[in-house]
């Protein structure tokens, strides 16, 4: 815990993440804020396993979800900043053989305006899933479930883990190299972000969390297999949701991109544009950029994302108005993460 963080404020941010977890009934919650000189509180509340009981602490990891789509948003929105590739080249030009991918371009995967149907909301592939957790899926048997567009391509928003998985193997294709190793040398090493991995191709070091279904009265282990929340969902989802990381990771993360120390300043700009999806109705009524969310966290504009896979609900926000970032990480599939990140801004900005 930061030396210059106020001794009241801690206590009253610990005090409100205790609230948090325990009027939910969540297992556990873990968090973390970046206040704007750069100081940093974590903390934590409840257990990473519950049998047997395993108390938290603030290296313990947490599946991320969907605030994995932020890491490879960034990298394409470098690779586009040094001329590698351009938002609005055509998928043809990477992955001829897609379906449809003269028509399709990387921005429109980038802010899920592409079409692509997501599997995830099918009950047979969640089924095939399910049934076997401890198995390893591949991006391609992903993309395999992929059914009928949603729409023709830039004529609706259709939130799509589809549009991930194809842009990951688009940065592979051009690059020749994984993309947990380009993220890893791009911003996990130097922002020292030492507690951030790609399951699905590096291998976690450090304690780790289960994520549990409910009832939150008598919670269901999710576990199974090597990775979290168990082997099946993490590499089904691969480039879009695999990544595990912690609280304070995942807040000097989201303090550094949208602070303007990560990208360039043109490219940070076209990724919080959320212009081009404001004439569709986006998921949960929020804004959507490249890999991007715009929302409201304790009544101010709010930047990040949201994160789910089974078991697992986070959310990442950066305040720009205030310059401070809020990150909680829970290990319940109930939890609300966003109204948990709210409760601990109101107080690290009051």
């Amino acid at each position: 815990m930061a030396t210059r963080l106020d001794p009241a404020k801690s206590a009253a941010l610990q005090a409100a993440l205790e609230t948090v977890r325990s009027g939910g009934k969540y297992p556990g919650a873990s968090a973390a804020i970046v206040f704007p000189d750069g100081s940093i509180w974590t903390g934590v509340s409840g257990a990473a396993i519950l049998s047997p009981q395993t108390p938290l602490t603030a290296t313990t990891l947490f599946s991320i979800g969907s605030i994995s789509k932020t890491f490879l948003a960034a990298l394409i929105g470098q690779l586009a900043s040094v001329g590698t590739l351009a938002l609005d080249d055509p998928l043809a030009k990477y992955l001829p053989d897609y379906p449809n991918a003269a028509n399709i371009t990387l921005r429109q995967l980038l802010n899920h305006t592409s079409g692509l149907r997501d599997p995830s909301t099918d009950s047979s592939f969640n089924d095939a899933v399910l049934s076997h957790p401890d198995v390893t899926w591949t991006a391609d048997q992903f993309l395999s479930w992929v059914g009928r567009p949603y729409c023709a391509p830039g004529t609706c928003y259709q939130y799509s883990n589809t549009n991930y998985i194809v842009l990951g193997k688009v940065v592979e294709k051009i690059t020749g190299q994984p993309v947990a190793a380009l993220v890893r040398s791009a911003f996990l090493d130097p922002l020292g972000l030492s507690h951030t991995y790609l399951q699905t191709e590096e291998q976690a070091q450090g304690a780790e969390a289960h994520g549990y279904m409910p009832p939150a009265a008598g919670p269901t282990d999710n576990s199974a297999g090597t990775m979290i929340p168990f082997t099946a969902e993490a590499t089904a989802f691969g480039f879009a949701g695999a990544y595990v990381s912690t609280p304070s990771d995942l807040a000097v993360w989201a303090n550094d991109l949208y602070g303007g120390r990560v990208l360039d300043q043109a490219t940070l700009a076209s990724m919080v544009d959320v212009s081009p999806t404001l004439p569709f109705k986006t998921h949960y009524g929020l804004g959507y950029g490249l890999g991007f969310e715009e929302t409201t966290v304790a009544g101010q504009v709010a930047w990040g994302h949201r994160g789910h896979l089974d078991g697992f609900w986070s959310a990442m926000e950066y305040l720009p108005a205030y310059h401070v970032t809020v990150v909680v990480l829970t290990n319940a599939e109930w939890a609300d993460p966003v109204a948990a990140t709210s409760a601990l801004a109101q107080i690290a900005i009051g």
